[in-house]
Formats: C-alpha cells, sequence, structure tokens
C-alpha cells in the first residue's frame, strides 16, 4: 500500500486530538443522567445521548478538515439508502464513538471511543481514547502505518512472550466457554481470564501489554479498525478470518478486493471477523488452535449449570 507519509502523520495527529475531545465529552456525561433508546430487543444494544453528542462532534470535525474524506459511524444506521449504497472514498473515517455503552451506562468506567481511518481498505491510522487513573482522567492511544502506536506520545508495545504465561490477563469474548475451546496441542496455560464489554479497550489493552493476547469473537468494523492496527503497529499481529474465509491469516488490509470490487458503506456495514490478537508468536498460537465446541456439548453444559444445586 501506498500512502502519503506527511498526510498520515496529519491524520494521526488529528485522530489523536479527536479521540481526546470525544473523550471528554463522555467524561463529563459519565455518572450523569441521560436519554437512552434501545436499538435490539429485550432493552439490549443501548444507544445513550452521550453516544450521540460524541458521533456529532466527531462527523462534524472530520467533515470540517477532511471534507473529501468519507466516515462510516455506529450510530449511522438510519443513512438514506442511496448514500449506504454508494462506495466510500479512499479515505473513510470509521467510528465508534462509545464502544461499551452498557458499561458506561452503568457506571464502570471501562469503555473506549475509538477513531479508525482505512485507507483503500487498508487501517491507516488510529486513535483510541480510554479512561485511565491519571491527571485528566484519560489515555489516548494513536498510531499510523509504520509509525510505532504511542499513549499520549509514549511508545507502548505488547507483551512479549513465545506461549502464553498463567499469570497474565487475556481477554476472551463472554460466550467462549460455550462456543469455543483449545486444542489439546496448545498444552501453555490460557491466562487469567477477563471479559470487559469494550473491544476496542480491549485491543488498546493488547497494545500497550496489559492483555498478552485477546480474542474477539464477531467486531464490527468499527470496534477494530483503530484498534488492531494499534496492536500491529505496537510490535504485534493480528489474526483475522476475513468475510468469506475459513482460515486464519496475518491481518492486512480489511477488505483486500477494494480495487476490484469496492464495497458500498451498507456492506462495510456489515463487515464482522473474528481476530485474535497479540504478540508475533503467541496470537497466531492461539487462532490456529481454537476449535468451536458441539451444540450438544455446549446445550450440556448450559444444563449441567441450570441443575447444579444452589449453595
Amino acid at each position: 500500500m501506498k500512502f502519503d507519509e506527511k498526510q498520515a502523520r496529519e491524520i494521526e495527529a488529528v485522530a489523536a486530538q479527536l479521540a481526546r475531545g470525544a473523550g471528554e465529552i463522555l467524561a463529563g456525561q459519565f455518572g450523569r443522567p441521560m436519554a437512552v433508546e434501545y436499538k435490539g430487543k429485550g432493552q439490549q444494544d443501548p444507544v445513550t445521548s452521550a453516544d450521540r453528542a460524541s458521533q456529532e462532534y466527531l462527523v462534524a470535525e472530520i467533515s470540517r478538515r477532511f471534507p473529501g474524506h468519507g466516515i462510516l459511524a455506529e450510530e449511522s444506521a438510519g443513512e438514506s439508502a442511496v448514500k449506504s449504497e454508494e462506495a466510500p472514498p479512499d479515505f473513510l473515517w470509521v467510528l465508534d464513538p462509545l464502544d461499551g455503552t452498557t458499561n458506561f451506562l452503568n457506571g464502570l468506567p471501562v469503555y473506549a471511543v475509538s477513531i479508525g481511518v482505512l485507507y483503500r481498505g487498508w487501517p491507516l491510522a488510529g486513535a483510541i481514547y480510554v479512561p485511565w487513573p491519571k491527571p485528566g482522567g484519560g489515555l489516548v492511544l494513536h498510531c499510523r502505518r509504520g509509525g510505532g502506536c504511542f499513549a499520549d506520545g509514549a511508545p507502548v508495545k505488547v507483551f512479549e512472550s513465545e506461549a502464553p504465561i498463567a499469570g497474565r490477563l487475556v481477554s476472551l469474548p463472554g460466550s467462549f466457554a460455550h462456543t469455543t475451546r483449545f486444542s489439546r496441542k496448545l498444552r501453555a496455560p490460557a491466562g487469567e481470564m477477563r471479559t470487559t464489554g469494550s473491544i476496542a479497550y480491549e485491543l488498546a489493552m493488547t497494545a500497550c501489554g496489559v492483555f498478552q493476547y485477546a480474542i474477539i469473537g464477531g467486531p464490527r468494523i468499527w470496534d477494530m479498525a483503530a484498534g488492531a492496527l494499534a496492536v500491529l503497529e505496537a510490535n504485534g499481529a493480528v489474526m483475522a478470518r476475513l468475510p468469506g474465509e475459513k482460515r486464519w491469516r496475518q491481518l492486512e488490509s480489511l477488505v483486500p478486493a477494494w480495487g476490484v470490487n469496492t464495497p458500498t458503506l451498507k456492506e462495510l456495514r456489515g463487515w464482522v471477523a473474528p481476530l485474535v490478537a497479540g504478540n508475533r508468536q503467541v496470537a497466531p498460537l492461539i487462532a490456529h488452535n481454537l476449535r468451536p465446541r458441539s451444540r450438544l456439548f455446549a446445550r450440556l453444559r448450559r444444563l449441567r449449570r441450570f441443575l447444579r444445586p444452589a449453595k
């Protein structure tokens, strides 16, 4: 992929600035009453006034500074039918204005603002805001292709090891125990398992070396565009099974066929691909040793939990 290095630097700097600005908007509303709507049934998949305020800020600033660039934002599912069928321009800003809305809504400070910038389907630059116990209350992770990954200007690296380590944290989907298992070939301990409720947060923590690896079951493109590049630029690896593919491979372009069959915004909105992120030894090791559990096993496991006597 060829790109203008000067332009990439500018985009990275703006992405970091905007992530900070959106993070401050969210921090100002954290813990306060807010309007809530639900995209899913049964009061699932909430959207708050904080999500919308963050997105409105990001969209307005990107449109003002880069009027020729495209924008794909999570909370813009209601975009016009005509626009959704259009192919995006070469530069596309992929936004999750608040990843971890349920955490945010319930007063748990584990969430993120994710800003990923694609160039013809390739991750070019990114920035992620996460709450952090430091002056100012937040940390901005930022990166660009070939430029390294930084947390508020300080370089960060993934956790280095040749195999998973028992006492180190790992991030897994909440459904992992019911749907997936490790192959018997993986004799190393899996690690101390955590589920945070925010994919962008988990990828940021992997890039910073907090998680030794992260398994992401089904991220949307706005969940992972910034975080995947952050892990790569933090000297890590991201394994993926891209849409339509059955095998794991090293993540490069999110849309390898961009130049031949450029997707529409609607098609990109439906992008989903399992990921494993970590260092260059562990991420491939984990990915190639994941196995699906049989449906019968999953049902028996759930039944056993249901029948277990109360303590």
